[in-house]
């Protein structure tokens, strides 16, 4: 019997997954109110660390989240990091708060939608940025190698993987600008027989380290990974799907989101690659400047545009937060057609990255 589904939270994540679950066979209809839902899908991380996926569920309603208890991963990255010792996971090395060895990273104990976490190159930078975020925060050592991001769903009882993704965390290409919520990103990663290998272990860790806890949610696990002394190493979880890369991963699959999530289905995709590219506006991440119109190129229907830090007045689009827009597309290189389209858009203060790439 089709669902009646709710998608909680705002941004082009979420509009992303109403767009892909409202065409499915199991959903007759999106609802904007949780009371009103059969099914609640959670989007950001804030309400799934409140507890709210714990609240709808105790009310008989089911929901697509991660518990209060196992939100942690996101919410304390101490409660990461004991996670992971506890069950042989390969992370970075926690240093002293006094460590004078660069570079290094600092991470703060919370949530700070990707602001939180900075590396480091001397101990002015280190003092500017402890002084700027939350405390507590701690230090870890720094690892250098390629990224990926696997957003896998456990079901209660296993891990269900969907294909690896790259995202583009700074503002430039700049090592030293600042990181964001995400500038752009891109599925699949292609990766070497010993990296999948590794990965396969890494996700059968990850999976064995759930069931052994007793985790008994039905949700989305993020893992940020990097590629470190021949092994991946473990740099973050999320407890939800990640943003930008949702909108590449979802616009990829060739089967049913619904079907992977109620039934089981192992995922199916495409030919070619999805990506995803962010317009934002000057400004971000700390200030950006809002209030531009925003006006779209009516003659490209070959990109998916999904509406973020963005406003509706009187028929017109105005920008309304720091990324704003992001562009979707899947083909065999996807971001130059996504860089075509966004310097058509009319905005005055937009701001992307023109250097992101696949190959």
């Amino acid at each position: 019997m089709p669902l009646k589904v709710c998608v909680y939270g705002c941004g082009a994540r979420e509009e992303a997954i109403r767009d892909i679950v409202s065409k499915s066979n199991l959903c007759e209809k999106i609802v904007s109110v949780p009371e009103d839902a059969d099914l609640i899908i959670f989007g950001p991380e804030q309400p799934i660390c409140d507890g709210l996926v714990d609240y709808y569920t105790q009310k008989g309603i089911r929901c697509i989240g991660v518990d209060k208890k196992f939100s942690q991963l996101e919410s304390s990255k101490l409660f990461a990091k004991k996670f992971m010792v506890n069950h042989g996971i390969k992370c970075a090395k926690l240093l002293s708060l006094e460590a004078d060895i660069y570079p290094q990273v600092v991470k703060a104990d919370g949530l700070c939608k990707g602001k939180g976490v900075k590396v480091v190159y001397n101990s002015q930078e280190k003092d500017e940025f402890t002084r700027r975020i939350p405390a507590p925060y701690f230090i870890e050592e720094y690892l250098e190698g390629a990224e990926i991001s696997v957003m896998s769903y456990f079901n209660g009882k296993k891990l269900i993987n969907f294909c690896p993704a790259r995202d583009f965390k700074r503002l430039t290409s700049d090592k030293k600008s600042p990181n964001t919520g995400g500038m752009g990103a891109y599925c699949p990663v292609d990766l070497n027989d010993i990296q999948k290998s590794r990965l396969d272990i890494y996700l059968k860790l990850l999976e064995k380290a759930l069931v052994d806890e007793g985790a008994a949610f039905t949700g989305f696990i993020y893992s940020g990974l990097i590629w470190a002394l021949d092994d991946w190493y473990v740099l973050e979880y999320n407890v939800r799907l990640g943003d930008p890369e949702c909108q590449a991963i979802l616009n990829y699959l060739d089967n049913d989101f619904l079907s992977i999530l109620l039934e089981d289905e192992i995922p199916r995709y495409k030919k070619g690659y999805s990506a995803c590219l962010t317009i934002a506006s000057e400004g971000y991440p700390d200030n950006p400047i809002k209030g531009d119109e925003i006006i779209l190129p009516d003659d490209d229907n070959s990109v998916k545009v999904y509406l973020a830090g963005v406003k509706s007045e009187n028929g017109k689009l105005y920008s309304n937060g720091g990324r704003v827009l992001s562009l979707c597309k899947v083909a065999e290189e996807p971001f130059s057609a996504l860089k075509d389209y966004a310097e058509k858009i009319v905005m005055k203060h937009k701001i992307f990255r023109k250097d992101i790439t696949i190959f």
